[in-house]
């Protein structure tokens, strides 16, 4: 059998009367040394081993992936949008102030007619008549005037035959101006420039006075005629800038402003009633159309802005995760005015922090997460 050989650099065997002395193994100076210096080396290692057990646990821990984005300040505009109705800026019934026989009509439905444009005679041949009479009448007191105003200075007649052509003379020149009126009204002109939406007479009908003869709308601008809710109406001044939308143009927005708002709210539904102008001078519109109004209410500059789907909602209340040192923590939110799916947060989240945008559902406050790397 063959002997085992004693391994290099071991210590000979002790003689007699020699006491045996073998190396010490690595743990044992080690404690020998601690013991030496004390035991504070001694809970230090206990310390460093523990610290590294740990990160050995967090490592082996499972991680969810999530997606991350940093909070950028941003700003929303707070819209408050109504439906309504497209008015005529203007709508004026045209009538016949004095009545009689149609003679001419110069219009149709649908015409455009510009301010003071004849649209019909009515009855002028007699007042016609009438004028030229009232007319002669006056220029023969006009004549008889001037006759006794040149005898009175030749002291040819009495001062009182003067003074009585004169008032002679005021008479006939006010049945004159009268006449002249009544023939200028036996021919009805526009009162304002628009479109002719209602012809009431026809040539040879006979019209009593006051009779209509056109509805006439004033299209250059329309109205857009809305209720505006009082919890609302505080936002809101005449002037404010609108948008407007309408089926009949759904590729197409119209800009306007806030012209009118009532004083007292309309019952039922306790909202003001109030009308936004649209510039019209190129006749796309056409009164009638319901639209789509938004007026803004209120501007948010450097504003949280975030999208809903960011949000966890859970009994009501509403959350986000953001991201720290590795680990998702809860915030929990105070949400503000809501647009196109945007909210601002009051409180919660602060800009410059790091938002977990993705895979954030599930998450619990200070749960290990992994970012996932963009692509």
């Amino acid at each position: 059998m063959i002997a085992a050989s004693e391994p290099e650099g071991s210590p000979p065997p002790a003689g007699p009367g020699i006491s045996a002395s073998p190396l010490l193994p690595g743990a044992a100076v080690l404690a020998l040394a601690a013991a030496a210096c004390g035991g504070d080396a001694g809970f230090a290692a206990e310390d460093l081993a523990s610290e590294e057990a740990e990160a050995a646990a967090e490592a082996a821990e499972p991680r969810t992936l999530v997606r991350t984005a940093p909070i950028a300040p941003e700003l929303l505009v707070d819209y408050l949008e109504i439906s309504g109705r497209l008015e005529p800026r203007a709508e004026v019934l045209v009538a016949s102030e004095l009545g009689g026989a149609v003679e001419d009509v110069f219009f149709d439905k649908g015409d455009r007619v510009a301010a003071g444009q004849l649209l019909a005679r009515i009855g002028s041949d007699l007042l016609q008549a009438d004028l030229a009479e009232a007319e002669a009448d006056l220029e023969a007191a006009r004549s008889d005037f001037d006759r006794l105003e040149q005898l009175v200075a030749r002291e040819a007649a009495p001062e009182q035959e003067l003074t009585s052509a004169r008032a002679a003379l005021k008479r006939e020149e006010a049945r004159a101006d009268s006449a002249r009126l009544r023939y200028a009204r036996s021919e009805i002109r526009a009162p304002t420039a628009g479109v002719v939406i209602l012809r009431e007479l026809e040539p040879g009908e006979v019209l009593a006075p006051g009779s209509p003869v056109a509805l006439v709308h004033d299209v250059a601008a329309l109205r857009a005629t809305i209720g505006i809710p009082e919890n609302d109406i505080a936002w809101f001044r005449v002037g404010s800038p609108a948008e407007v939308w309408m089926d009949a143009y759904p590729d197409r927005s119209f800009t306007g402003t806030l012209r009118y708002i009532a004083p007292a709210a309309a019952s039922p539904g306790r909202n003001f009633p109030a009308e936004i102008e649209l510039d019209n001078r190129d006749g796309v519109l056409r009164s009638g159309l319901i639209v789509r109004t938004r007026l803004e209410r209120r501007r948010f500059e450097d504003a949280v802005v975030l999208s809903r789907d960011v949000f966890v909602e859970r009994d009501g209340d509403h959350f986000a995760f953001v991201l720290d040192g590795g680990r998702a923590f809860v915030r929990p939110l105070e949400l503000g005015p809501e647009q196109d799916g945007a909210v601002v947060v009051f409180a919660g989240l602060q800009v410059g922090e790091t938002l977990i945008v993705q895979g954030h559902r599930n998450l619990l406050d200070g749960q290990p997460v992994a970012v996932a790397a963009d692509r």
